[in-house]
């Protein structure tokens, strides 16, 4: 069942239910109330007329049949009268009665308690009451209902005619209500419908009722610009990816191609299959940097658990070790145990990123240093080289995917242009970041930020402090 429809069901209910039962309550109020001013006014009469026929005997009425008013009547309303002997007789009874009144059997208590009767058809509100000095005997002094009875059908048909009226237009309302409400819903609907399909120019148009309704058209508005930005980043990123794979692939497949063409020395085979190597060697690299990135996404739902920086830093630079070697470049490390909250795997490879980003930008013979510290809440792994540095223009598109600067383009150094990118998404994905200090006068200086892991969250430390190169 639609909103719209629970809505304007739930308020009929509740129009219902209140409506009805207030005019129900007021109705019955107002038939009461009229039934007790005639029992009143009964009850006061039949005393007065009790008395006179006391005075009378106790076997006459001083009751008029004409309607009042007058001093002995109930009101503008026929009486109907008559004395009952202790043998339960009629004794007297007015003309209205036509000589026959009700057998006193038949009648209510011999009370001041007023009661119901019917008389060849007619309805009665009636009284029984004792007539002094005169034991057993008692009058009844009756009138009719056909008043009250008018009254209250009366009033029954207006209540139901109000009620039917009021249930109707609060249907209306709730119905024109529902439509207003749901008006700017539905075409936030539309628009996220069309998102859904891929239509990202989707946008919901400036709300004009409620505020709550007009910020969350802004907030989705934003939520598609940012969902676009995202898919444009996205493609431009798959397109870069793919002119980047396209140049190795090109070179790989050219020298196995010229290779096969037509016999060749040894030597010749030889240089073409360097050249095809070193082409899938870059294809490799590029490869493992794109599952890095995808590994990223993929470990957002894992449990963090403390990772000591300085431990990772080692398993790092072992693994840049050969190359390392190649160039021959140094590598030290340093500093002091330091945990932070994350993924063992990903905070390796930031610091892989970044000490393989020192060691190809490291003059041969040069060294790479890297340090781990502490400074208050926040822990620091900074990697720092002996190269030429990093241009000012350039210092932050250097964390843009593939970006690679002009020294790298002229030197056509290897990489891809994401070990950079790679090493800030994973420290921010950690809550902190990698930035370039450029306080360091020669060479290039990254430091990694992270926010030091409580107390309570490290276990237990290795490795109490030390340095080592």
């Amino acid at each position: 069942m639609s909103f719209r429809r629970r809505f304007v069901g739930a308020v009929s209910v509740m129009t219902v239910a209140t409506l009805g039962g207030a005019l129900m309550s007021i109705s019955i109020a107002v038939n009461v109330s009229q039934e007790r001013q005639l029992d009143e006014a009964l009850r006061a009469e039949a005393a007065e007329e009790a008395r006179e026929a006391s005075a009378l005997g106790g076997d006459e009425l001083a009751i008029s049949d004409r309607p009042g008013p007058a001093a002995n009547d109930v009101g503008p309303l026929t009486k109907y009268g008559a004395i009952f002997g202790a043998d339960g007789g009629v004794l007297a009874a007015t003309p209205t009665f036509q000589g026959t009144p009700p057998p006193i059997e038949t009648l209510g208590p011999g009370s001041t308690e007023c009661f119901d009767l019917w008389f060849r058809g007619e309805h009665l509100r009636g009284v029984l009451v004792p007539i002094p000095a005169h034991a057993g005997a008692r009058l009844l002094l009756a009138a009719p209902r056909t008043d009250l009875d008018g009254d209250a059908s009366f009033l029954a048909r207006a209540m139901l005619t109000v009620f039917f009226v009021a249930v109707g237009w609060s249907v209306l309302l709730a119905t024109w209500i529902v439509r207003r409400l749901t008006r700017e819903h539905e075409a936030i609907t539309l628009v996220a419908r069309r998102v859904a399909a891929g239509d990202l120019s989707a946008r919901v148009a400036t709300p004009t009722g409620d505020a709550e309704i007009a910020q969350l058209g802004k907030d989705i508005n934003e939520m598609i610009e940012r969902l676009d930005v995202l898919v444009a980043s996205q493609q431009r990123f798959i397109a870069q990816a793919a002119h980047e794979m396209r140049s190795p692939l090109t070179t790989l497949y050219g020298e196995l191609s010229h290779a096969l063409r037509k016999p060749r020395e040894a030597d010749a085979y030889r240089q073409a299959i360097e050249e095809a190597l070193e082409a899938a060697r870059r294809i490799k690299l590029m490869t493992e940097d794109l599952l890095a990135l995808a590994r990223l996404g993929a470990d957002v739902g894992e449990p963090s658990e403390p990772v000591d920086v300085l431990e990772r830093a080692r398993a790092a630079a072992e693994a840049v070790a050969w190359e390392a070697r190649e160039r021959d470049t140094r590598i030290e490390i340093g500093g002091k145990t330091a945990y932070v909250l994350g993924h063992p795997r990903n905070l390796e490879r930031l610091v892989r990123n970044l000490v393989e980003n020192a060691v190809r930008h490291s003059p041969r013979g040069g060294r790479v240093e890297v340090v781990v510290e502490r400074r208050g809440d926040v822990i620091e792994a900074a990697v720092s080289d002996e190269g030429p540095g990093i241009p000012e223009a350039e210092r932050e598109r250097v964390f843009e995917p593939f970006y690679r600067g002009v020294r790298e383009r002229a030197d056509d150094m290897p990489g891809a242009g994401l070990g950079l990118p790679i090493a800030r998404q994973i420290a921010r994905a950690h809550g902190g970041d990698v930035v370039f200090d450029a306080t360091r006068m020669a060479g290039s200086r990254f430091v990694a930020r992270f926010p030091a892991a409580r107390a309570g969250d490290v276990r237990a430390d290795p490795r109490p402090g030390e340095r080592a190169s």
